[in-house]
This record gives structure tokens, C-alpha cells and sequence, in this order.
């Protein structure tokens, strides 16, 4: 329990410093704007001029609401790989590891303490603008809890991943080429930009066995109407993911960790 709290505290603190800088968080929104502003032209532009009215169980509306959801994901997680790099290089890292908590866990409670604030403000300015341009969400009551589960598991798998991306600083000099990797991976055979389902089969069936396909389209992909089964489904998934990208960071940071013992600190 005293653990749980100590978390809670480190998160809380997040917030409150966030909060001291709101035009932060403003500019977070503005881009969420511009980036949904941008999207709505261009798919009410494409619908129209291609005939269809929908295709892979996407229509104008749906299409819209998926960027919503795959935007606020990945828009509201905060950079933690840069974070971890600089420890490591700086050799902060050393002195972190006589301080009690757990080092993962740490940088956890800051991630998700800047989560609770961007993602309801990155949600509320693309829902209004979705609303606007094509209406209510075509999600029922019945789906928003799976909507929460699957985008919190999506974002605590970005947070592993990113944990690994920073710990490769032990072994390399610049992570940030493993980061913009991963992070146009996640652009396209993640489905940020472009439901999964609108791939080409082979494509679509490779894509979808990735993890970055857990992170962007899993919890956007409800609004296509996808079943109780297809959503069990997803979360099972989702949690292997994070299992095994858990398992390799734990493995990550002992790699590490040995190396600082080794050199002397």
C-alpha cells in the first residue's frame, strides 16, 4: 500500500507541475485540432470523389471517429524514451538506483500523471470537431468501457516500448533513430493514419500480429461495430504484448544495470 502511494504521489506531482504550465497543454489541443481539421477535409473529400459512401465497414463518420481515438492515443502519451537516454548518458542512472523505488515504475507515475491531463483535452477538442463535421459517435454506451481498457492498455505498451527504446543508451549512442523507427511503424502498420482494415489482405494480416497494431488501431477499431469476442479478443492480445515487451525491458535494464556495476557507476 505504501508503495501504491508513493506511485500515486509521484503522479500527482506530474499533474501539478503540468498544471503550472497550461499553454502546455493548450498547444497539445491546438495540434489535435489542426491535425483533425486537416483529416476531416481530406477523407470527406476522398468519400466523395471515390463514390462510395463506405468501404471495410468505414464510412465518413466512422472513419472520423477512429482518428479521434488513434490521435488522442498516441497524442497524449508524453516522451519517455529521451528521458531514460539522458539518464543513462548523463549517468543519473547511478544514483537513481540507491533511491527507493523502482525505476520503471517511477518513470511510469510521471507518464501516466501526464496522461490523465493531455488525453481528455486531446479527446474533448477532436470528439467536438468529429461532432461538428459528422456527428455523434457511432460507439453505444455498451462500448465506451472496452473504448477505456483497450486505450490504456495501448498506452501503457507505448510506455514499455518507449522504456526500451531509452535503455538501448546503455548500449548506443543515439536512441532517437530506434524512436523514429518504432514511431513510423506505428504511423503506418499501426493504423494511425489508416484503419487496418482497409489494407491489403496480406498486408493487414501481417500488421495486425505486430504490436504496433495494439497500440494505434486496437482501441480505434470499435467503431466499426466490433463484437464482444473480437473485443476479448483484442485485450488478450494487448496483454500478451505488454507481457512480453514488460519482460524484455525488465531484461533491458538488468543488461543495463550489470553494465553500470561492472564499470564502477
Amino acid at each position: 500500500m505504501k508503495h501504491a502511494q508513493k506511485y500515486a504521489g509521484v503522479m500527482l506531482l506530474t499533474v501539478q507541475t503540468s498544471l503550472a504550465y497550461p499553454l502546455d497543454a493548450f498547444a497539445r489541443a491546438g495540434f489535435m485540432a489542426v491535425i483533425m481539421l486537416v483529416f476531416i477535409q481530406l477523407w470527406t473529400a476522398t468519400f466523395k470523389l471515390s463514390g462510395y459512401s463506405a468501404y471495410a465497414g468505414f464510412d465518413l463518420r466512422r472513419i472520423v471517429w477512429y482518428l479521434v481515438i488513434t490521435e488522442t492515443v498516441v497524442l497524449s502519451c508524453p516522451r519517455t524514451f529521451d528521458k531514460v537516454d539522458l539518464e543513462v548518458k548523463g549517468g543519473d542512472i547511478a544514483y537513481t538506483l540507491t533511491r527507493p523505488y523502482t525505476y520503471a515504475l517511477f518513470h511510469a507515475a510521471g507518464y501516466f500523471g501526464n496522461v490523465l491531463l493531455t488525453l481528455p483535452a486531446n479527446f474533448a477538442v477532436g470528439a467536438a470537431l468529429a461532432w461538428i463535421a459528422v456527428g455523434p459517435s457511432p460507439l453505444g454506451l455498451a462500448a465506451w468501457p472496452a473504448l477505456v481498457a483497450t486505450g490504456l492498455l495501448a498506452i501503457a505498451l507505448n510506455f514499455v516500448v518507449e522504456l526500451v527504446i531509452g535503455l538501448l543508451a546503455f548500449w548506443f549512442e543515439d536512441t532517437y533513430a530506434f524512436y523514429w523507427v518504432y514511431q513510423k511503424l506505428t504511423f503506418t502498420l499501426g493504423g494511425l493514419f489508416l484503419p487496418l482494415a482497409l489494407f491489403p489482405g496480406w498486408l493487414r494480416a501481417v500488421a495486425e500480429r505486430l504490436p504496433f497494431a495494439s497500440i494505434a488501431y486496437a482501441p480505434a477499431h470499435l467503431v466499426a461495430g466490433a463484437g464482444s469476442r473480437q473485443v476479448l479478443s483484442t485485450v488478450v492480445v494487448q496483454a500478451l504484448w505488454l507481457l512480453l515487451l514488460g519482460a524484455s525491458a525488465a531484461l533491458v535494464y538488468r543488461g543495463g544495470v550489470r553494465r553500470v556495476n561492472v564499470n564502477g557507476g
